[in-house]
C-alpha cells in the first residue's frame, strides 16, 4: 500500500482544493494564497493562487517527464515529489529552468516552476527537502520526506521536529511517503513506529 501523507502546520491559514483532473490515486492538489505586498513576495499581481501537487513517482522516468504535461494542464507552481526519477543527482526529464531541490538519499524532492519567483531553500536532510515560499498569510515552509525502508521512519520524523523548531511559528505544508501503517491515513492498525512518529514529531503542530 502506497502510504501519502498531508499535514498542514497552522491550518486555518491554508486551503486545499477537490483534486481535478487527477492522472493517479498519489496526486493531491493544494492551493495558497500569495500577495506581491509582501515580503518575499513571489508574484508580480496582488493575489494570485498558488497550486501545489504532490506526487509518488514510483521512480519512473515516464511519470516524471509527465510532469511537464501535467503543469500545463493544471497550472502547477511546486510539486512535492517522492521517488522521483533521478539520474547524476539530478531530477532528471524536467525542465532545466525548472528550481528543484533534492533528499540526500534522492527519495525526496521539491520542483518550482519559474511561475513562482525566489522560492528560498531552507535545508535537505537524508530523508526530506524543504523550501520557504511566500503566501498571503505569511512565510510557508514546503516539506517533501520519504521513509523507506521503513527502518529510516524515526530518523525522518526527527528531521522534521528539527526543522519545525528552527522555523519556529512559521506555517508548513508537510508531504510525505511514510510507509508506516497508520489508521489516520485508513489502515487497519497503527504499527508501534508510526504512533512513536506522530506524538513526538506532529504533537499538536500538525493535523491532518
Amino acid at each position: 500500500m502506497d502510504n501519502a501523507q498531508n499535514f498542514y502546520h497552522q491550518p486555518t491559514s491554508l486551503q486545499s482544493n477537490s483534486n481535478k483532473n487527477q492522472t493517479s490515486r498519489n496526486i493531491q492538489q493544494f492551493r495558497l494564497q500569495k500577495n506581491s505586498n509582501l515580503a518575499w513576495s513571489t508574484s508580480s499581481t496582488t493575489t494570485t493562487a498558488i497550486y501545489i501537487i504532490q506526487i509518488n513517482l514510483a521512480k519512473s522516468k515516464v511519470a516524471t517527464a509527465h510532469l511537464e504535461t501535467l503543469a500545463s494542464e493544471i497550472n502547477i507552481n511546486h510539486f512535492l515529489v517522492q521517488e522521483p526519477y533521478v539520474k547524476e543527482g539530478k531530477i532528471a526529464g524536467v525542465q532545466r529552468k525548472w528550481h528543484q531541490w533534492l533528499s540526500g538519499n534522492n527519495k525526496a524532492g521539491i520542483i518550482s516552476l519559474p511561475s513562482t519567483n525566489n522560492p528560498i531553500f531552507i535545508c535537505s536532510t537524508t530523508n526530506l527537502t524543504a523550501i520557504k515560499i511566500q503566501a498571503i498569510t505569511g512565510p510557508v515552509n514546503l516539506i517533501s520526506a520519504n521513509s523507506s525502508p521503513y527502518a529510516e521512519l524515526q530518523d525522518t520524523a526527527q528531521d522534521l521536529a528539527n526543522l519545525l523548531t528552527n522555523t519556529g511559528p512559521e506555517q508548513a505544508l508537510f508531504e510525505a511517503d511514510m510507509n508506516a501503517p497508520s489508521t489516520l491515513w485508513g489502515d487497519a492498525n497503527n504499527s508501534p513506529e508510526q504512533t512513536s512518529w506522530k506524538t513526538s514529531s506532529l504533537s499538536s503542530s500538525f493535523t491532518c
